[in-house]
C-alpha cells in the first residue's frame, strides 16, 4: 500500500504543472522564473485578460487574476508569493529559493512584502501621474530603493552577489521580476528612477540579474514591453483625465493600442 501510495505521488509530480498567465505580467514572470530555476516542467497558457477564460474564473473566482498555477491533479493556486511558497515545500529536493535558516526566511519574506506594499506601489503611481504628483511618487521610488541600498551596503544583505547569496533567491525573484520595468518606464516617463550614482549596489544588482540565462528566457523584449508600456500609459492618463472631469464634459477615449481595460487591473504597474 505504502509502495502505491509513494507510486502515486512521484507519478503526479512528475505529471506537468500548468500556469496560467500574462505575457507582460511580472507576477507571472516571478513563477515562470521560479519554475525555471527549480528545472520543473510546465505548461503555459496565455489569457487574453479582456475576455477571461473559464479555466482562469474557475481556478481563481476569489481575484480572477493571474497566476494561477493548475497542478496535475486539478487543484489550483493563486498569487505569485504563495505559489512560489508551494514551489519550495512541494520540491523539497529541487532547488530551494528561500534560505535554509528561520531568520533569513523571515528577512527574506519581510522583504518581499516591503516589495508590494511600499516599493511597487510608488513605481506604478510614478507610471500613472504627471507633474506634481509624479514627482511626489519618485520621490517615494528613491526613498525607498534607498532602504534596499542601505540592507545591500551595510544591512541583511551586505556582501552579497544576490539578495538570496551566490545564486538568485527568493527576494531576488520578487523585487527582479518589476525591476526590469524600472528602464521601461523611465523611457516611457521621462524620469530617473535608478540613478547608479545614488542606488550602485542596487544597480549592479539587477544588471547582474538581468544577465542570468533563466531571466533572460523569462523576461519580454525591452521592445515589446516599450510598446505595451507607451499604450497603458496614455490609457491610464486618459482614464484620470476622465475621473477628473466635469460631469458634462467629454472625456477622452483610450487609446487604440492601449490594452482592454481589464488587463489593467490585472497587470498592475509593479515591481
Amino acid at each position: 500500500m505504502a509502495m502505491e501510495k509513494a507510486a502515486a505521488e512521484n507519478a503526479e509530480k512528475a505529471a506537468p504543472l500548468k500556469l496560467l498567465g500574462s505575457w507582460a505580467s511580472s507576477y507571472t514572470h516571478r513563477v515562470q522564473l521560479a519554475l525555471r530555476l527549480k528545472g520543473l516542467e510546465f505548461e503555459y497558457a496565455e489569457e487574453d485578460l479582456g475576455s477571461k477564460s473559464e479555466a482562469l474564473l474557475r481556478n481563481n473566482p476569489v481575484y480572477k487574476k493571474v497566476p494561477v498555477l493548475v497542478l496535475p491533479d486539478g487543484r489550483a493556486l493563486a498569487e505569485s508569493a504563495i505559489i512560489l511558497h508551494y514551489l519550495d515545500d512541494a520540491f523539497p529536493s529541487a532547488r530551494q529559493l528561500l534560505p535554509a535558516d528561520p531568520f533569513d526566511r523571515a528577512v527574506a519574506r519581510f522583504w518581499c512584502h516591503f516589495s508590494d506594499d511600499k516599493l511597487g506601489p510608488a513605481v506604478g503611481a510614478v507610471f500613472a501621474s504627471t507633474g506634481e504628483e509624479q514627482e511626489a511618487a519618485v520621490r517615494q521610488v528613491h526613498e525607498n530603493l534607498a532602504l534596499l541600498e542601505a540592507e545591500l551596503r551595510e544591512g541583511a544583505f551586505k556582501g552579497r552577489r544576490f539578495f538570496g547569496g551566490d545564486e538568485v533567491g527568493f527576494l531576488d525573484v520578487v523585487l527582479g521580476c518589476g525591476s526590469y520595468w524600472l528602464a521601461v518606464f523611465e523611457e516611457v516617463t521621462g524620469v530617473q528612477l535608478v540613478d547608479a550614482d545614488a542606488f550602485p549596489l542596487f544597480h549592479a544588482w539587477l544588471r547582474d540579474f538581468e544577465a542570468q540565462e533563466e531571466v533572460r528566457e523569462t523576461i519580454p523584449s525591452v521592445d515589446r514591453l516599450l510598446d505595451y508600456a507607451r499604450g497603458l500609459r496614455q490609457m491610464l492618463l486618459a482614464m484620470a483625465a476622465g475621473a477628473g472631469a466635469p460631469a458634462d464634459a467629454p472625456t477622452a477615449a483610450p487609446p487604440s493600442a492601449a490594452p482592454p481595460a481589464p488587463a489593467t487591473a490585472d497587470i498592475a504597474v509593479d515591481i
